[in-house]
């Protein structure tokens, strides 16, 4: 599958119910080049335990941590709108012993990535908002 931005290769996964608030939908896809996330057919999703996401940026958590990460990369094109998702799935994350702020840190600088959203400043914008 093609992103619709970039034509970058896109990557399909199932959104577990307690996350679909946070969601494109029942299922998303993440864009290995823009990281555009956008919903999906499910019929085409797969699980997030089958997932590659570490094929992004190797410090991308795997599983429902990367559904999660996955899902906070797609709000920050609206960090006014979607705030208190991001900080909430944030936490999640932390919960879990992931560092959601390191991981932005690791796709800003890579190198092979072409963001839509610049990264860098919503990750400083994030931290200022979660102090």
């Amino acid at each position: 599958m093609q992103c619709s931005e970039c034509r970058g290769d896109v990557t399909a996964f199932e959104v577990p119910a307690d996350l679909r608030e946070f969601a494109p939908g029942d299922a998303a896809t993440i864009c290995t080049q823009c990281l555009t996330v956008s919903a999906a057919n499910p019929a085409n999703a797969q699980s997030a335990d089958e997932v590659r996401f570490e094929d992004i940026v190797e410090s991308f958590p795997p599983g429902t941590a990367g559904v999660r990460m996955a899902l906070v990369v797609g709000m920050l094109s609206s960090l006014a709108l979607n705030r208190s998702n991001i900080e909430t799935v944030v936490e999640d994350l932390a919960a879990d012993g992931v560092d959601a702020m390191l991981i932005l840190e690791d796709l800003e600088n890579e190198g092979s990535l072409q963001p839509r959203v610049a990264i860098g400043r919503r990750r400083k914008q994030l931290e200022q908002l979660m102090e």
